[in-house]
């Protein structure tokens, strides 16, 4: 058998396992060959790069990836699917695949995944098809964590693309964007529409380009997260009721302002970093 890249040998590979797409688990699988190998010219994947592939799936990205990058470290929970895609061919030693979840939990990354990829020789990068439901949570450990990720390219729902690259003052400002304006630049590659997965999401998707910077900050605004989210958990409220007077005021913040209007670089004032 050889890896699927059309959405009948998607199809066909997974009947002849007994396997399906589980909802739960957010599996929408990547059928379409093209978009792959334009994912991988996105995020400029070469021998120098150790990759880390959160969801393996039917190993149809991580093929490509194989004959781009120096190293590769693929995950997947659902160890079934994982089994599958090892055997579909002959992958070669720069390829290891993880059976775990890259979340220990909703805000901490599994270590045995960190410590291959980080072991890995080459540059850290991310390249994934994401899956939906845990998008947000595993790139904004990612972010706050520190660890050295020159670049994440990945695959996500269109909406959540947006909240990472909203400015300022619109409705999809909150912590992500503030997130990756500290720490990185972040942008949207290309829109993905449903029809190249199988089976097709309810939503569009894009690809998502986050390139980091300052990672060392990350440490010192360890307090961040914390505060970003008690902010924003009521947007529309005036920040004073969140943070002190006294603060807002050496911030140069106006004590009517809400959370929406604080651009990124004044929120480690906040903190008092």
């Amino acid at each position: 058998m050889t890896v699927p890249r059309t959405r009948n040998a998607v199809q066909a590979v997974l009947a002849a396992h007994g396997l399906a797409p589980r909802r739960m688990r957010g599996q929408n699988f990547l059928c379409d060959g093209n978009l792959i190998d334009a994912i991988a010219r996105d995020a400029g994947v070469g021998p120098e790069h150790a990759v880390l592939e959160v969801g393996t799936g039917t190993g149809i990205l991580t093929d490509a990836l194989a004959d781009r990058a120096g190293a590769v470290v693929s995950c997947d929970v659902d160890t079934r699917l994982q089994s599958m895609a090892r055997g579909l061919r002959a992958w070669p030693d720069t390829v290891r695949f993880l059976e775990a979840d890259v979340l220990r939990n909703k805000r901490t990354l599994e270590p045995a995944v960190v410590d291959a990829w980080q072991k890995a020789p080459g540059t850290p990068i991310v390249v994934s098809n994401l899956p939906y439901n845990i998008a947000t949570p595993f790139l904004a450990s990612l972010l706050w964590s520190g660890l050295p990720c020159a670049s994440m390219t990945v695959l996500v729902q269109k909406e959540a693309a947006e909240r990472f690259t909203a400015p300022v003052g619109t409705a999809d400002y909150g912590p992500m964007a503030i997130a990756v304006a500290l720490l990185g630049e972040a942008r949207i590659v290309r829109d993905v529409p449903p029809q190249v997965f199988w089976p097709q999401p309810k939503v569009d998707s894009a690809v998502l380009r986050i390139e980091t910077h300052d990672r060392a900050r990350a440490a010192d605004w360890a307090e961040l997260p914390a505060l970003l989210q008690r902010c924003f958990l009521h947007r529309r409220k005036m920040l004073r009721k969140s943070v002190d007077a006294a603060r807002l005021e050496q911030a140069g913040l106006a004590a009517d302002v809400r959370p929406e209007q604080v651009p990124p670089a004044v929120w480690p004032t906040l903190l008092g970093a």
